[in-house]
């Protein structure tokens, strides 16, 4: 969702709804992103210690136009990564096999 104009109907939609086709008891609950728009996450995310994690835990960019819409892009990764303390582990090749039992909680 890239216009504006659509937040109003789309908060007013979704806000406090049950997810019930899943039968779950979940209720959706949205609120405003402190970093907005695709670059400055971007930006935020690509020097990020959380670039360290295994593959399935970083984040994903995908392709928004063209014939490659909906695709999986890669993420540009910085070239300050920032390490988490007491968790130094190599940036994954992308060829991993196995995943953590969970990933981490401990905060950027």
């Amino acid at each position: 969702m890239t216009d504006p104009q659509q937040i109003v109907p789309f908060y007013k939609t979704f806000n406090g709804k049950k997810w019930e086709k899943f039968n779950s008891e979940k209720v959706a609950s949205l609120a405003y992103a402190r970093i907005q728009g695709r670059n400055a996450l971007i930006a935020h995310f690509q020097n990020s210690s959380l670039m360290n994690e295994e593959k399935w835990c970083r984040p994903m960019l995908f392709h928004k136009d063209g014939p490659n819409a909906g695709d999986q892009e890669p993420f540009p990764v910085g070239n300050n990564v920032r390490s988490r303390s007491g968790r130094n582990r190599p940036l994954s090749s992308g060829s991993e096999t196995t995943k953590e039992a969970s990933p981490s909680t401990s905060p950027n």
